[in-house]
């Protein structure tokens, strides 16, 4: 699908409906270089919620839900989250993010929002033929 063009998503216990749109490739492409920039120091980086379940596309209006783990004998997670901020504030994006340390999130919430996650550092520049 043409990258300027619409679909609807039909997701599990959402109703169908949200237009969506391919990210631009500019995007793909920060994003799958931030997660392989992170999983070299051991630290996982992933989308999860909608736009992981639509990847490469994302409903309207929705945000980047990005979660990240604290490796264990990481000295200073304040200040690995604050280097994320900073790399996500640069994105080639108008989308909102939010920044989620699952490190520190109860089980629940990590139980029901890994269902469905995309590792940032298996994100691929998208191909010129698009």
């Amino acid at each position: 699908m043409p990258p300027d063009a619409f679909s609807v998503a039909e997701s599990p216990g959402r109703p169908a409906g949200r237009p969506q749109r391919e990210l631009a490739p500019c995007v793909q492409a920060a994003l799958g270089a931030l997660g392989n920039k992170y999983a070299r120091e051991g630290v996982r980086v992933f989308l999860f919620g909608s736009v992981a379940r639509s990847w490469p596309q994302a409903p309207a209006g929705a945000d980047f839900d990005i979660g990240y783990e604290v490796p264990p004998g990481t000295s200073d997670p304040a200040r690995l989250r604050r280097r994320l901020e900073d790399d996500l504030e640069a994105l080639p994006s108008i989308r909102p993010v939010d920044l989620v340390d699952f490190s520190a999130a109860p089980e629940s919430f990590r139980a029901a929002a890994t269902q469905c996650t995309l590792p940032l550092s298996h994100v691929s520049r998208p191909s010129a033929t698009r």
